[in-house]
């Protein structure tokens, strides 16, 4: 685990994730791997909040030859970074953070993790 801060309150750290479902009414709209901000709530519990999640994936670009634009589908890795959302914020990447962000809160390892790591900083 990689220590980003390092300050009491300001302390946080880089959790890698796997595979976390998502699933709303019995649909699985898909797995996400990635890189989430943990960072610290209560110092004196230990607990912690997600301060942002960085979601490993594909991007598709369009190549352009001879002049024409073809859609060949070119995938790259990209990477999509979410901050932590304003509560009225209804748009598509803040109830994907917040479905991340509550696997991780529910995650025993992920909380484990964290005050293993709050404990030796």
């Amino acid at each position: 685990m990689n220590a980003l801060a390092c300050q009491s309150s300001n302390w946080s750290l880089e959790y890698p994730f796997e595979e976390i479902e998502i699933e709303e009414a019995g649909i699985h709209f898909g797995s996400f791997w990635g890189t989430a901000e943990l960072a610290v709530n209560d110092p004196r519990d230990g607990d912690f909040y997600v301060k942002a999640v960085a979601i490993r994936g594909e991007k598709r670009q369009q190549e352009t030859r001879n002049g024409y634009r073809l859609s060949i589908m070119k995938r790259t890795d990209a990477v999509l970074l979410i901050r932590r959302p304003a509560n009225d914020d209804r748009t598509f990447q803040a109830h994907l953070f917040r479905k991340i962000a509550d696997a991780l809160y529910a995650s025993e390892h992920a909380r484990e993790t964290f005050q293993s790591e709050l404990e030796d900083a």
